[in-house]
């Protein structure tokens, strides 16, 4: 499947734009499709953990797995010289920067989409250009109509007790809206720590419609990488 070349081209595209864009399958259809059993996993780069919890718990036969990766805009490129910005480089010189990270994104995701392949269950994948996770991942939520969404925890349920301030994870559990299910899964089995309850506050979410929705671009493309 032919995935590198486009997905460096739309990559050099979304640097310069905030709208949303949605990439139908081959079969025409969108992502969102309301009859699949769609479970969503972030990933990042050591995250197979994850992944394995949600095969193993939470991903029924028939059912598809979206693995969500957030990647931050090429801002600054490293070079001989030292960084450069994207304006101090030739296209050709970018083009073949994106290629390199778009080929390292590939072989990452890789390792998941091989493990899916091992259980038998159907995978794609999407990848959102963002500096901020947090925001990035809320606002996904409704364009995609997500459900049940399960990513990683950095600190275990007791550590997170001795400490201030909510993590990326947990911030995005309490303020998701009320119909996305977040689960956290920390060294492979899931994080209890009272947040994973309804929150009052949740209820209070209402995020805006997809016309409003123009804050990053989507870049999907489907579970098989070249």
């Amino acid at each position: 499947m032919e995935r590198d070349g486009e997905e460096g081209r739309n990559h050099d595209q979304s640097t310069s734009t905030s709208e949303i864009v949605e990439i139908p399958g081959e079969d025409g259809s969108k992502i969102a499709d309301p009859e699949t059993k769609d479970v969503y996993v972030a990933v990042g780069k050591n995250d197979l953990h994850v992944l394995e919890w949600a095969l193993d718990h939470v991903v029924p036969p028939g059912s598809r797995v979206l693995l969500v990766h957030i990647f931050a805009p090429i801002a600054y490129i490293p070079t001989q010289v030292g960084r450069l910005s994207r304006s101090q480089l030739s296209q050709e010189q970018l083009k073949v920067y994106v290629r390199e990270e778009s080929n390292k994104r590939n072989h990452l995701l890789g390792k998941y989409i091989s493990r899916c392949g091992e259980s038998k269950v159907a995978v794609d994948t999407m990848l959102v250009e963002s500096h901020a996770l947090e925001k990035a991942i809320l606002e996904l939520i409704p364009v995609v109509n997500i459900t049940h969404l399960v990513m990683g925890a950095k600190h275990s349920t007791f550590s997170r007790l001795s400490r201030k301030g909510a993590s990326k994870g947990e911030y995005i559990q309490k303020h998701a809206p009320e119909y996305c299910h977040v689960t956290l899964v920390y060294n492979g089995k899931k994080s209890e720590d009272g947040m994973d309850g309804q929150d009052s506050s949740r209820s209070l979410n209402r995020w805006p419609q997809v016309a409003e929705r123009h804050f990053l671009e989507c870049i999907c493309f489907s579970g098989k990488l070249n």
